[in-house]
């Protein structure tokens, strides 16, 4: 069964949140509804969160076991085979940094590459916005770290 759940940082203390989306809340004294999240685990409660750190669990974990969100800042160590007029040369290894993003053309998520070596990094050269659909990595095979997010992490984003 896929799991459906998102995270935001709490509106008054900036501390994650993570459980179900609830989006027509409205906080008292105000009149314009604001996201929350409905925790399940830890302090349970519904918090009022940022909407602009409001990011979806992707549905997959890193190598360490750390679920992967929309928005976070993560590495894939791409196996890859190089072919030559020799022949061909196994597991090779590309890696690859980006932001997860929602891709809204293709209905997925993908990696908005900031760094990427060798072969991927030609086509990066070229543009400088490259987005792979993830779909086109191997998963099961490659390998995924989550390095941070870009809102508790800016810093990767701009390296």
């Amino acid at each position: 069964m896929k799991t459906i759940k998102f995270r935001g940082k709490k509106k008054y203390d900036g501390i994650w949140a993570e459980g179900d989306l609830k989006t027509s809340l409205v906080p008292k004294g105000s009149m314009i509804p604001c996201p929350a999240i409905s925790t399940t685990e830890g302090t349970i409660g519904t918090f009022f969160v940022k909407p602009d750190t409001v990011c979806q669990f992707i549905g997959l974990y890193d190598k360490n076991e750390k679920e992967v969100y929309e928005h976070d800042y993560i590495s894939i160590n791409l196996k890859y085979e190089h072919h030559t007029i020799h022949g061909t040369i196994p597991d090779q290894d590309c890696i690859c940094e980006g932001e997860v993003v929602y891709m809204e053309l293709f209905a997925c998520f993908g990696l908005h590459l900031y760094k990427a070596e060798y072969p991927i990094s030609r086509e990066f050269e070229k543009c400088q916005y490259l987005t792979i659909p993830l779909l086109r990595f191997d998963l099961e095979y490659d390998s995924i770290e989550v390095l941070g997010n870009v809102f508790d992490n800016p810093e990767l984003i701009n390296k």
